[in-house]
């Protein structure tokens, strides 16, 4: 399983082509060796392509704006031929869809005809989970994630384990019902309150039992660990701390 960097975790730096650059040549001399591409400003897809080609730094997945993904399917697909990136993303679903089953099958109608086009072309649609995904509906038994799971088997899912773990629930555990046919990509977080999302810290630092958490992917076949550190761009050493977090996670990975 390779380690790599969701950029928006280092969004504070990045701002022009000549950040995107010494950002990504920063984050592989810390250890990484892929990146997401989220959170960060849109330079053009021929600008990142030659970025990502020049730093040695592949873009493995992205998260895309939910209009984009719905209404302009297409164009997000010929930029990520350039970007050399088979995984569309989205972060989340729109607010209105949360929190209920009637809100989450409008939801599923809308996504239907995008993630056709997306496999039509080679491509995967993957879905990131917060906390809410596993709340209790309003109106029905059950939850969100566990309806995506089983009502969309050509979605893929990337999981975010700390999130997953603030919902209550088991990341590694999780990991492993999605299975190794819709799992490629996975986001590496901490934190120390169990009541508090704002107490992020490096990976390693918190509650987030990283060991079982890694065990299940290697089981799966994952293949990459995105670090996401969400509040990191606030400290003013975001990039100290994916240092951070890569010297903790990389010994676990080999």
């Amino acid at each position: 399983m390779k380690l790599g960097a969701q950029l928006y975790s280092v969004a504070d730096r990045v701002k022009t082509p000549e950040d995107l650059r010494a950002t990504l040549k920063a984050l592989k001399a810390q250890g990484y060796v892929n990146a997401q591409f989220s959170g960060v400003p849109d330079m053009g897809a021929d600008v990142w392509a030659e970025i990502s080609r020049e730093t040695g730094m592949p873009i493995v997945c992205t998260h895309m704006p939910y209009d984009r993904i719905v209404n302009d399917t297409e164009a997000l697909i010929e930029e990520h031929k350039k970007y050399g990136c088979s995984v569309i993303g989205l972060g989340g679903m729109p607010n209105e869809c949360r929190g209920t089953l009637a809100g989450l099958e409008k939801f599923l109608a809308e996504m239907k005809e995008p993630v056709k086009k997306i496999c039509a072309a080679g491509m995967h649609f993957s879905y990131h989970n917060h906390w809410f995904e596993f709340e209790p509906f309003s109106d029905a038994e059950g939850c969100a994630y566990d309806v995506m799971l089983e009502r969309c088997p050509d979605w893929f899912f990337l999981i975010d384990v700390a999130w997953a773990q603030f919902g209550k629930r088991s990341a590694a555990e999780y990991i492993r019902k999605i299975g190794k046919d819709r799992i490629m990509n996975v986001h590496f977080k901490d934190y120390t309150n169990p009541d508090n999302w704002n107490s992020l810290v490096p990976c390693g630092q918190g509650l987030v039992p990283f060991e079982e958490i890694i065990e299940a992917c290697l089981e799966v076949g994952v293949e990459n660990a995105l670090v996401e550190q969400d509040t990191a761009p606030a400290t003013g050493d975001s990039i100290g701390q994916m240092a951070e977090s890569a010297a903790y996670l990389l010994p676990l990975l080999k």
